[in-house]
């Protein structure tokens, strides 16, 4: 009795953060649109209703947005991300929440909530198989939880590309069906974050200068062995705590997506970076499958479009975003080391063997088949 009246108390405060919250989302109210697609030229099983958003760029598709009016059927879709705005992915979000409302034209309201307003990466997971939350991005590694051959996307020199990184997620049926089991449908999963880099307080020039380093990582197991393959002591440290672990040289450095080294200020601390390229992760935006099966089949497959329209926006902007960061480093103060990429690859070379006799992932011997998969890719994608 105790349990179920302590379950019933903390779903009346949850959705009461959800009434509070609704009254200020971050801005997505969506405009009226260009126009409807003309049925001659409409993807197959999209209405003639529908409003053909794919000429709008970020900006103009925020301006339309201001203008949609909504009615009282309209169906409410909260939007979650832990990002701050400002930073592209949050940018994405919001593009995302833009073009669904306009092309739309008030049938839905998609709001966005920023710098988890709706909780954390975890709580909004949860929110979303209790159907309080109906839409999210996050790193894809992140669903690992869900689907454990998604772990390897985070091991040290598995893939050489994010399209090759890609090809993986694309050939393993595995992830597609936990993902499917945990209640998530996913309508961008290829939002190519930029590779995972090393920095520290000295420079890494090469994987022998990492013996001794205190290197920061999440509690995950994967990270752990990353750091104790190339040389590393990790130390365990939350993402929130990491800038004042730098300050405070509870850590020497660590590793992030090369803009998050400068979004998040780690190079104040830890001003010597080594771009050896070591893992290349990717944000995905997904629905709450209990969410998407109430949904007419027309209206999926104009979600599908807006998710590779926001993929494309993505792409297009992140790597450019990080060359201007990446000469703003240098200003203050960065250095850029020119590492030995090799005696880090090297030095991992048999990390993928020994992670896939453990149980990090559920296909067995996952590790080789990843290989047999990227010299598929490579055959197929000569440099």
């Amino acid at each position: 009795m105790k349990r179920t009246l302590a379950t019933l108390l903390a779903l009346t405060l949850v959705c009461g953060m959800f009434s509070a919250c609704s009254k200020n989302p971050s801005s997505s109210a969506s405009g009226t649109s260009p126009g409807a697609i003309s049925s001659s030229s409409q993807p197959t099983g999209i209405s003639s209703s529908i409003v053909d958003v794919s000429s709008l760029s970020v900006e103009e598709a925020s301006k339309q947005a201001a203008n949609v009016q909504y009615g009282a059927d309209t169906k409410v879709v909260r939007f979650g991300n832990a990002g701050a705005l400002g930073e592209t992915g949050p940018t994405a979000c919001q593009y995302y929440c833009d073009l669904a409302n306009i092309a739309f034209n008030g049938k839905y309201r998609f709001d966005f909530y920023p710098s988890e307003q709706l909780g954390n990466e975890t709580t909004m997971l949860e929110n979303m198989q209790m159907g309080l939350q109906e839409v999210m991005m996050t790193t894809l590694s992140t669903m690992a939880t869900y689907s454990p051959d998604l772990n390897i996307l985070d091991m040290a020199f598995c893939f050489n590309s994010s399209e090759q990184a890609q090809y993986y997620i694309a050939q393993n049926e595995q992830i597609w069906k936990d993902l499917d089991d945990a209640g998530y449908v996913f309508v961008a999963y290829n939002l190519q974050r930029n590779p995972r880099m090393l920095f520290c307080t000295w420079p890494l020039e090469n994987a022998s200068d990492m013996k001794g380093m205190k290197y920061r990582i999440p509690n995950l197991p994967i990270f752990e062995a990353n750091a104790r393959a190339m040389g590393a002591t990790p130390v365990v440290t939350a993402y929130s705590e990491y800038t004042f672990a730098l300050m405070q040289g509870i850590v020497d450095g660590g590793d992030s997506a090369k803009d998050a080294y400068y979004s998040a200020g780690f190079y104040e601390s830890a001003p010597y970076a080594s771009e050896v390229d070591f893992a290349y992760p990717f944000e995905s935006i997904f629905f709450a499958k209990s969410f998407w099966d109430t949904l007419p089949a027309e209206d999926q497959e104009v979600f599908k479009s807006l998710g590779s329209q926001v993929e494309k926006y993505y792409n297009d902007t992140i790597k450019d975003e990080w060359a201007e960061m990446k000469t703003e480093l240098i200003d203050k103060g960065v250095t850029f080391v020119d590492c030995d990429r090799q005696s880090f690859i090297d030095a991992t070379s048999q990390l993928g063997y020994e992670l896939q006799e453990t149980d990090l992932f559920k296909t067995e011997k996952l590790y080789e088949k990843v290989l047999a998969w990227n010299a598929e890719f490579e055959k197929a994608n000569p440099a």
